[in-house]
């Protein structure tokens, strides 16, 4: 099993984040559709939203990441 670090999802969120920004002002500049945005928030803002509360609530010890409940 992978074992996740706290840096490899402070990584992870940043993309997610990245990614819900970069779409957001692609589509406000015209030049992707809503529905690619849209998919692409869909996608994204959990990925975004879990890795986060990951981030604070893993510790710097090793060891599983804690259950987030949802």
């Amino acid at each position: 099993m992978i074992e996740m670090k706290r840096t490899t999802i402070a990584w992870i969120f940043r993309a997610g984040a990245g990614v819900c920004v970069i779409a957001s002002v692609l589509f406000f500049l015209g030049m992707i559709p809503l529905p690619l945005c849209a998919a692409l928030l869909v996608v994204a803002f959990p990925v975004t939203i879990l890795s986060l509360f990951f981030v604070w609530m893993a510790g710097e010890s090793g060891g599983d990441i804690p259950f987030i409940g949802y």
